[in-house]
């Protein structure tokens, strides 16, 4: 932090910490506690299996400011953890079941607000906290990814200050086009993009078109789209300057445009927002099992009764989103509804989504979502033959047929802002025709 640091026995340190971390990397032992380390280390023995250990993390130790350090300490005095975020759970609770004390965990925590919200941290992360006898921290760090360490160390003056560095990334633009034939995620996949690409391909599109069961072999895509790179290869995906989907009789473009504030959305090319208020569906589902009628027969009371909302089959534990921002006003058991989440949104429509398996984590009445945000996951709750979500919407206590309900469209681009939107949608549109596969339109910085 701006003062000279010690390269002897904290040299020493962090060859054994790095050979440690490998060990474990290869053993699947990540998240338990490491060890203390023991005073009588030869660094001629561990300088061979180095790059070894390199290759096997990006994981880096800060080396502390001996200064700092209580005169008494010595390198066997310090215990270092290591781990990883593991999957379904959390930073907090990765430390914590290292023997990691609960007061030093939001020690730790409250350190990195400034920088880091440990509620982000991802399974797979990296981690590591120096203590010394008494218990103090003397350092943490994190590695989000491959590009982003979080680190809290002391100062001269004893405190705990935190900071981030971010590794400098290539910038590549990239043209990508293809046609479907079995699927649109199978379609990209094939031409070597992964997952998060498809994900943010449909994102844009999510209010107006539904790629779970509309898409058809022989639909076309184009799409233009950042992605980053260190020395070792890809990193991850950017954001997507343009995209186009062509179905049967049916086309959408989208174009990504900021204004002179920063906030930026996809518009169609005549600038009309193409977020709206309500998503096309609250998941990603295989069908529709059960429409909105007056009159269906109940597979489980075998008797006509109304069913007013649309059910949609999909396995047990596929997320559940909210379809429109709004205030979370029911979570609970709902007699046949199962486990179910009711949400209020503007101007008197209520969403509920029944049958389900389990919530979001910490989901409370009165808590504000957002559209697209985690609400619970399908199950089988309450009456239901087998997996599904029950899907309803409200108008002022009046149930709507979801699938034919019409969605309020978002702010169009200004006045004041069209003339710059026309030059950023020429270009784009441009970058679109010409689109084919991995064709690399510029690598700058």
């Amino acid at each position: 932090m701006g003062t000279p640091r010690s390269k002897g026995g904290w040299g020493i340190l962090l060859v054994a910490v790095l050979v440690a971390v490998a060990t474990h990397a290869q053993a699947g032992a990540f998240g338990s506690p490491l060890f203390s380390l023991e005073p009588a280390l030869d660094p001629s023995d561990l300088r061979s299996v180095l790059p070894r250990a390199s290759e096997q993390s990006n994981f880096l130790l800060p080396e502390l400011d001996r200064s700092v350090l209580p005169s008494e300490a010595s390198d066997s005095s310090l215990t270092i953890v290591t781990g990883r975020v593991p999957r379904n759970g959390t930073l907090s609770g990765a430390l914590r079941g290292s023997g990691v004390a609960p007061d030093m965990v939001e020690t730790v925590a409250r350190s990195l607000r400034g920088v880091f919200d440990v509620r982000g941290a991802r399974p797979g992360d990296f981690y590591a906290l120096i203590r010394d006898q008494s218990g103090q921290v003397l350092s943490f760090e994190y590695q989000r990814g491959r590009s982003d360490v979080y680190r809290v160390e002391r100062d001269t003056g004893g405190n705990l200050i935190a900071s981030r560095e971010t590794a400098a990334l290539e910038r590549r633009v990239i043209q990508l086009g293809g046609v479907v034939k079995r699927s649109l995620f199978d379609a990209l996949t094939d031409l070597g993009e992964g997952p998060a690409l498809v994900h943010a391909f449909t994102d844009i599109f999510a209010w107006s078109f539904d790629f779970s069961t509309q898409t058809r072999p022989g639909d076309e895509f184009r799409l233009v789209f950042e992605k980053f790179y260190d020395k070792d290869g890809f990193v991850r995906y950017g954001r997507v300057h343009a995209a186009e989907y062509r179905a049967a009789r049916r086309e959408f473009v989208a174009v990504w445009f900021e204004d002179e504030n920063g906030t930026g959305g996809y518009y169609s090319p005549d600038g009309n927002s193409l977020k709206r208020a309500f998503l096309a569906a609250p998941l990603k589902f295989s069908r529709i099992s059960s429409r909105y009628t007056m009159a269906r027969l109940h597979p489980i009371l075998h008797r006509k009764r109304p069913h007013e909302g649309v059910d949609y089959a999909a396995p047990t534990g596929t997320p559940v989103w909210a379809v429109a921002d709004g205030e979370v006003v029911f979570v609970g058991w709902a007699g046949g509804f199962g486990r179910t989440v009711r949400v209020k949104h503007h101007s008197g429509y209520v969403t509920s989504y029944g049958h389900l398996s389990r919530y979001a984590r910490g989901l409370r009445v009165g808590q504000r979502v957002a559209q697209k945000q985690l609400v619970g996951f399908v199950g089988a709750s309450g009456l239901a033959t087998g997996p599904h979500l029950d899907f309803r919407v409200s108008k002022n206590g009046r149930y709507l047929d979801p699938l034919r309900m019409k969605s309020d469209s978002g702010e169009p681009i200004p006045p004041r802002a069209r003339s710059h939107f026309a030059k950023v949608k020429e270009a784009r549109l441009a970058e679109l025709r010409e689109a084919q596969p991995a064709l690399v339109l510029d690598a700058a910085m």
